[in-house]
């Protein structure tokens, strides 16, 4: 994290939205999908969500959003 950006929210107060709105303000990328993945990746660190979940619920986004997904997610079959 850099240090300009301070501490976030937690995720599940209304203020974390704002934080992070104005963390992305600067990307020409979709916010709301930097924001879901942001919030979901704090719930992967806490357990709360596994990484063959959250890879499965930002595949298609990803690929929408850049063309390709090129994150490691691949699985054994």
């Amino acid at each position: 994290m850099r240090p300009d950006h301070g501490e976030p929210p937690d995720i599940e107060d209304d203020e974390f939205d704002e934080w992070a709105e104005n963390r992305l303000s600067d990307v020409e990328q979709d916010t709301e999908l930097g924001k879901e993945m942001g919030k979901d990746a704090i719930r992967l660190a806490r357990g709360e969500l596994t990484q063959e979940e959250f890879n499965e619920k930002y595949h298609d986004a990803v690929v929408e959003e850049f063309g390709v997904d090129d994150r490691p997610t691949r699985t054994e079959d």
